[in-house]
């Protein structure tokens, strides 16, 4: 072999060791990558997959992220993320993080499966008018393994505040650091509870204000006005079912008839699409016997946590609440009870009241309204508040501590 030829093989070999070198190194870093503290973040997304049917003028993904339990484990929750094909502002896009109501605990109920999830978005047509990202939660255990965090104020704010850091983790959103929160019922408490968890949760974020119609707030006075009532096996079957695996003082034969504990994990699977009173014709054979032995606002260590699990009132975070006069689930007296003594602490709280709206209509009816308030929030507008106009209902007495 020739000098030349010798020196042009060596070559060779070396760019070939060069190139396996860079490829080793790619692969070390790759797969370091994908089981690195990064990828363990809350936030972090762990699969997506484009959502076909989004409509026109929209793209959305499902996705699965990482996010915390209501004890601070690391779980994994799946939802939805939306953005509108409008130009993207400077500085990225606003997001608005939705807080979806009870549903069910059975895996059917999750919402993200549904063919358009967008349906069930009060608001998102004018949401995506607006050029703004909207993330959705499941929550945990709902489409994914683990325990729902049902009025778990602890558990459900991190779903939702990862659910936007799962919208920027997201390539194509260009979702910016600046959210809003908007959920209806248990999504309402939810939202409740975001905005205080939200600062010490996630300081890189900035929540600017929370909306929520009829939102299951004053947890103690709700109990004690609806134990005796049908909505006890809807509401009191999924806390039953969850609260014991999350406060080991708890069970359910503290406070639920023999019928209900019988009972409570076929109700509370059940998916709930419009109006509780549909599971009558399902389960009626039981549902008019008592879902409660006791009221549970009465019993020591269920007061507790009903009381912990009570959303405080902000000390500067603008508040938004919605609330229908004929609701029969979410009591009106229960957020004017609410209204009072948050406009004594001072919070920043407007209160609409709908005359005519019930549990369930009460979102659509207050969207228009509700998507105006967050646009003001994100314009940096003062929210003002209601506090100088008395509530159309008397407020609900919350029972003394147990």
């Amino acid at each position: 072999m020739s000098e030349t030829k010798s020196k042009r093989r060596g070559v060779v070999v070396g760019l070939v060791v060069l190139v396996l070198v860079a490829v080793i190194g790619i692969v070390v870093v790759t797969r370091g990558g994908s089981s690195s503290e990064s990828a363990q973040k809350p936030g972090s997304i762990v699969s997506s997959s484009p959502i076909t049917t989004a409509p026109a003028g929209t793209t959305g993904w499902r996705i699965v992220y990482r996010t915390t339990t209501a004890s601070g484990a690391s779980a994994e929750s799946s939802g939805t993320v939306y953005v509108p094909t409008t130009p993207v502002p400077e500085g990225g896009r606003f997001v608005v993080a939705w807080a979806h109501p009870t549903l069910g605990m059975g895996q059917d109920c999750t919402p993200s499966q549904a063919n358009d999830p967008t349906t069930a978005i009060p608001g998102f047509a004018q949401m995506m008018a607006n050029g703004w990202v909207v993330a959705s939660t499941d929550y945990v255990g709902l489409g994914t393994d683990g325990v729902l965090p049902y009025l778990i104020s602890k558990g459900e704010a991190p779903n939702v505040i990862d659910s936007v850091r799962a919208a920027r983790n997201l390539s194509g959103t260009d979702a910016g650091s600046t959210y809003a929160v908007w959920g209806h019922s248990q999504g309402g408490h939810a939202s409740l509870a975001t905005g205080d968890e939200a600062s010490s949760y996630a300081p890189e974020l900035q929540l600017v204000g929370v909306a929520a119609a009829a939102p299951a707030a004053e947890l103690a006075s709700l109990v004690q006005l609806q134990w005796q009532s049908y909505v006890s096996w809807v509401i009191g079957s999924e806390v039953i079912n969850t609260w014991p695996q999350f406060y080991p003082s708890l069970n359910a034969a503290q406070v639920a008839t023999p019928v209900a504990q019988e009972n409570a994990a076929t109700v509370g699977a059940a998916c709930i699409t419009s109006n509780p009173t549909a599971l009558l014709a399902q389960f009626g054979s039981f549902l008019a016997q008592p879902f409660f032995s006791v009221d549970p606002a009465t019993v020591p260590n269920w007061r507790a946590e009903l009381d912990a699990n009570t959303p405080d009132a902000p000390s500067t975070l603008p508040v938004f609440i919605a609330q229908g006069q004929l609701d029969t689930v979410v009591l009106p007296s229960t957020t004017a009870q609410l209204e009072l003594l948050w406009c004594a602490s001072n919070a920043a709280l407007t209160v609409d009241w709908y005359p005519t709206a019930d549990h369930f209509s009460v979102p659509a009816a207050s969207a228009p309204t509700a998507m105006t308030w967050i646009a003001q929030r994100f314009a940096g507008q003062s929210a003002g508040n209601t506090c100088n106009q008395a509530p159309p209902v008397a407020p609900a007495i919350n029972p003394p501590p147990a």
